[in-house]
């Protein structure tokens, strides 16, 4: 049985260009980099060209929530996103910190996403970052943006179609995870990729983004940020720990700044 613990609404070196004027084309290539943090941790980021897309989901979709509102959303500048969720050892050599120590449903272990992670510590991290660079260039992503690399093109469910027979093969959730025993998050980068070559975004641990939860406008927005002040932040992609529609791309949690849980973790960008 699953309960809920949260608020809900419940490579390389190829340019891409991709015109403002429609939606993302199929055949963009999408670049990497790796980047070196603070500590020596390596990150490696893919490019997220500027673009198009339809936010939120359509009233057909299966299992879709109240507050999933379609609405066209243009990304005026491209951003790096992290390949894979942000790992414990890349948390210890930047933080050099433990905030899962001695907490329970996880896996010890580098490669293993950075769990029991509050939205107030990943703000600490970015802080780090970019104490490190001498400016601001890392954040948390923006819902849209998060959204955007999230379906990486596609309209549907999930960036693979709407088939959910086939989450298995890009998500861990709780049907092939939790239900089974394996009562932790798994090590980033098992499961298949997205058309743009961002692992993890379906499952394995929620991922906070920088705005904070509000109703989505109706009308056409242009690098979106969500409101400007609230109560609670809001994480995307679902988690090891729950059911296959949280794993949607337009699926929407939210909880506030300082909560912490096994299956909550994140992912960065870099804006220069």
């Amino acid at each position: 049985m699953i309960h809920c613990f949260l608020k809900t609404s419940c490579v390389f070196l190829a340019f891409s260009v991709i015109a403002l004027t429609g939606e993302t084309s199929d055949k963009a290539i999408h670049k990497g980099k790796v980047f070196t943090l603070p500590g020596g941790a390596e990150l490696e980021m893919v490019w997220m060209a500027s673009g198009m897309f339809t936010m939120g989901s359509p009233e057909s979709e299966n299992e879709r929530e109240d507050n999933e509102i379609q609405h066209k959303v243009t990304i005026s500048k491209g951003f790096w996103i992290g390949k894979y969720e942000i790992t414990q050892m890349q948390w210890e050599k930047v933080m050099n910190t433990q905030p899962w120590e001695g907490q329970v449903f996880l896996k010890k272990d580098g490669d293993y996403p950075a769990v029991y992670i509050s939205w107030d510590h990943t703000q600490e991290f970015v802080a780090k970052l970019n104490e490190a660079e001498g400016k601001e260039i890392y954040r948390l992503p923006t819902e849209a943006e998060w959204e955007y690399a999230c379906r990486a093109g596609t309209e549907t469910a999930y960036s693979f179609g709407d088939d959910v027979n086939r989450l298995d093969e890009y998500g861990w959730y709780g049907k092939n995870t939790y239900d089974l025993g394996n009562y932790y998050a798994h090590k980033v980068g098992q499961k298949l990729p997205n058309p743009w070559s961002v692992y993890d975004m379906h499952g394995n641990v929620w991922e906070w983004v920088q705005d904070y939860y509000g109703e989505y406008p109706e009308e056409p927005q242009v690098d979106s940020k969500g409101p400007e002040s609230g109560d609670n932040h809001v994480f995307r992609g679902g988690s090891f720990y729950y059911l296959a529609r949280f794993t949607r791309s337009a699926y929407r949690g939210y909880n506030t700044p300082n909560h912490r849980l096994f299956n909550l973790g994140f992912r960065i960008v870099r804006q220069e």
